[in-house]
């Protein structure tokens, strides 16, 4: 029995250390005499890993004590201890609300009912917006599809990404990708939203909202260097378009997808990557994966599908822009202090940021203030309507560490579009307190060639000969017959290099050939078609050489039918040709017609508003409704104002009546001139001249002032005495003031068709100014002759009056002259 016992004993022990033995190097064998697989490796690997664990916690505890002794060896000063214990604790608090983050996400892809409930500040779209719906069949698919999604991008990147790396530099010979995994995360998709209304019926678009928090791990080696990226997350609006629609099989001609504005992209670096994972060098590596990832996928650049044969990509890729907005950062007021002052109240450096797609504008910075005036111009070629918006940042600038965010704001284009014209105050976001103030103007393309002239004497109005008066459009395609590169040993590596003035594109370079095809377009802002050129230079990327150049005229395209040509052109000096297409439009600020309705997705109403809704080519045009001329006006809280502006074409049964031949009147509010608006009309009962003065815009104050206190002098002229001058009240700080007050001149209807008005806008200055006599204080002048007024007995409508300006007193570097400097 005991014999029995120690035998069972035995056998057990046995069978239970078998992987022991094993793991020791014996053979290892089952009871019943067969041999089990050994798993010497599996073990090994385990010992090593501890090992390495081992060896990285004592080179962390050495390398601690190393610094401390330098410290104290070198006699370091207590600051350097304490500068970086701040780094160290920075980085911890940044990586701690970096896995919270990544946690959430993740939470949220495996239950998102009760993430939703424990964190109600991250919901999804669809519990915003009530046209966004759920989509969580989407995302049951996804996660089945992911495993497989995962080898195809791994395929991608090892078979097309991996080899294009190599050839592209000989220091990235070595490159290869040492570990690609997608991970056990699929991405989610938040809300779908599909358009029904202004779309095109060969088109379906819809809008989907992207969140991805996966545990990826994706590790490049070079060398003997190893670096890699993990827990990537990416949030944003991408867009579908699935044009066009055919009448077989697959019923879809293709795909095209894309960002309507930048994603939020984040992530973490591993191995020697990790050494950027500090202030300033994080952010900078972040920044460039974004633009890398903007020039890929974020508006204007989008990535087609095509989905049958024959279909010409390049239009799938590159539509026609639908128009430009012109925005006018004016000033900001109200700025949180971000500068800490010891002996007064700290300031900020305030600059600020446009983004509009992956177009990026930036403005100088203005010091020590918390109400810069900034007057600078940005123009930014618009691509979709529907869902695109325009990122307003401000920021305080810190050399030498990272600037402090002082708020946001976002601009619907749509509105702007709707409304033509936006004068407004945006609350800034994100902040306890702060204002800016844009003037955005929508301008349509037109290839009229009487737009053309509008634009001009917009801009001559304005003095702002640096805004652009058309957009030229070039899809280049490909090139025959290039030269042969001389002094060199293999096939060139061509690309084409285009300029237009101080503006430069170029192609990405195609590698080993002397007839490369490119398939890419570019946009170029025109400030003056009659004289300006495009350059087209074909280089190799080897030797930088010059392969063949041509130089276009931009005045040949207005004569062209439809301002477009498409062809090759030959290049000069050889038998070389470089196949384009240029398209030239008009810059227009009226509601006319698109030539390019079969090339622009209209997915919204076009740049008429709602008086011309788009339709498709083939649909008869619906009738525009009765438009008015009033200027639709919506005074916030902070006294800005919205308007709309009119289409002339439809103006003409409540323009104001205005002077026939005085040329200071106008048919309306100008977005780029000051103005002012009147009122004229002589009372029979009372035997008086009644001057309404209802308001004045875009006011430019004296010099080293950012605001003015602006009132109206008035005389009745040729008389000079007290009876023939009135004046209204002060309106304090406002540069767009509204008087509304009625000044009386006691003169006869005869008496007054023989005089004039001398309308003078000054600002109220100080007894300490007026002592110095250093300023006039003049805003603005217009004489109006009465005898050239219409209807001077009847009741008129309101008349805006150009003001002309009194250069000696108005500080032009202040206006006109910086936006051309940064032009």
């Amino acid at each position: 029995m005991a014999d029995s016992a120690e035998s069972g004993a035995e056998g057990a022990g046995s069978s239970a250390g078998g992987t022991a033995g094993s793991a020791a190097g014996g053979d290892g064998q089952a009871p019943g005499g067969e041999t089990q697989p050994s798993p010497t490796v599996p073990s090994r690997l385990k010992v090593n890993e501890d090992l390495l664990v081992l060896i990285k916690k004592y080179a962390i505890q050495l390398g601690i004590l190393v610094v401390v002794w330098l410290v104290g060896y070198w006699a370091f000063s207590v600051s350097w201890i304490m500068l970086g214990l701040f780094v160290w604790m920075w980085r911890e608090k940044k990586q701690k609300a970096k896995e919270f983050k990544i946690k959430t996400a993740r939470n949220a892809a495996q239950n998102e009912q009760a993430t939703v409930l424990a964190r109600l500040e991250d919901l999804p779209s669809w519990v915003y917006f009530p046209d966004v719906e759920r989509a969580e069949w989407l995302n049951k698919i996804l996660a089945q599809l992911w495993p497989y999604v995962g080898r195809y991008v791994e395929d991608i990147l090892r078979s097309s990404v991996e080899p294009v790396v190599k050839d592209s530099h000989e220091m990235l010979r070595s490159f290869q990708f040492s570990n690609i995994m997608l991970g056990d995360m699929p991405p989610r998709v938040g809300g779908i939203q599909v358009y029904t209304e202004h779309v095109h019926r060969n088109e379906i678009i819809l809008d989907m909202e992207i969140m991805y928090a996966g545990d990826c791990d994706i590790q490049i080696r070079m060398k003997r260097f190893l670096a890699g990226i993990q827990d990537l997350q990416i949030h944003g609006t991408l867009r579908v378009v699935m044009k066009p629609l055919v009448k077989f099989s697959p019923l879809i001609g293709g795909i095209t997808v894309f960002f309507l504005n930048r994603p939020e992209i984040d992530f973490n670096l591993t191995n020697l990557a990790d050494v950027f994972d500090f202030p300033g060098l994080s952010s900078l590596l972040k920044g460039i994966v974004a633009d890398q990832v903007s020039n890929f996928m974020v508006l204007p650049n989008r990535y087609p599908m095509p989905l049958i044969p024959d279909l010409e990509v390049a239009k799938l890729k590159y539509p026609m822009p639908v128009g430009v907005l012109r925005i006018h950062l004016k000033e900001a007021k109200e700025l949180m202090r971000a500068d800490v002052g010891f002996m007064k109240k700290g300031k900020s450096d305030p600059y600020c940021t446009l983004q509009v797609g992956a177009q990026s504008f930036k403005s100088k910075t203005i010091e020590n203030t918390l109400e810069p005036r900034w007057n600078e111009y940005y123009e930014a070629v618009v691509d979709q309507l529907e869902g695109q918006t325009m990122q307003v940042n401000m920021f305080d600038e810190d050399p030498g560490s990272k600037d402090d965010p002082l708020g946001n704001a976002a601009v619907s284009i749509s509105e702007v579009v709707k409304m033509g014209f936006s004068d407004v105050w945006l609350p800034l976001e994100d902040a306890t307190t702060g204002q800016v103030h844009l003037r955005m103007s929508w301008l349509s393309l037109s290839s009229q060639m009487e737009a053309l002239d509008k634009m001009e004497k917009v801009k001559r109005i304005a003095d702002a000969d640096a805004l652009s008066s058309a957009l030229l459009v070039v899809r280049v395609d490909s090139a025959k017959n290039l030269p042969t590169v001389k002094k060199s040993g293999s096939d060139p590596n061509p690309y084409v290099e285009l300029s237009v003035a101080q503006k430069h594109w170029k192609t990405k370079p195609q590698y080993n050939t002397y007839e490369p095809v490119w398939e890419e377009a570019f946009n170029f802002l025109i400030q003056n078609p009659l004289h300006q050129e495009l350059l087209a230079e074909v280089k190799d990327e080897k030797t930088k050489k010059t392969l063949g150049k041509k130089v276009i005229s931009v005045k040949s395209l207005l004569t062209l039918d439809k301002m477009s040509t498409k062809r090759p052109f030959r290049l000069d000096g050889t038998s070389a040709e470089l196949h384009m297409e240029l398209i030239l439009r008009i810059l227009s600020s009226e509601a006319d017609e698109s030539d390019d309705l079969d090339e622009i997705e209209p997915i919204s109403p076009t740049a008429a508003g709602p008086s011309t809704p788009a339709a498709p080519p083939t649909e008869p045009a619906q009738p525009s409704p009765a438009s008015s001329t009033e200027d639709r006006q919506a005074n916030n809280s902070n006294g800005s104002v919205v308007r709309r502006r009119n289409n002339a074409a439809n103006a003409s049964t409540t323009t104001p009546t205005r002077p026939k031949s005085e040329p200071a009147a106008v048919d309306g509010p100008n977005p780029y001139a000051s103005q002012v608006q009147l009122s004229l009309h002589h009372s029979a009962d009372t035997d008086k001249l009644l001057v309404t003065v209802h308001k004045a815009t875009n006011l430019m104050p004296q010099a080293n002032q950012k605001m003015c206190d602006p009132y109206v002098r008035i005389y009745l002229q040729p008389d000079k005495n007290r009876s023939g001058r009135k004046k209204t009240s002060v309106v304090k700080d406002n540069v767009n003031p509204a008087w509304d007050e009625t000044l009386e001149f006691p003169v006869t209807l005869a008496e007054a068709k023989q005089r004039s008005l001398d309308i003078v806008i000054k600002n109220k200055r100080s007894l300490f100014e007026t002592i110095r006599g250093n300023s006039t204080g003049t805003l603005g002048r217009v004489e109006v002759d009465l005898s050239k007024v219409d209807n001077l007995a009847t009741q008129n409508n309101p008349i805006w009056f150009d003001l002309k300006q009194d250069f000696g007193s108005l500080s032009r570097s202040s206006s006109v002259s910086s936006y051309r400097s940064e032009l």
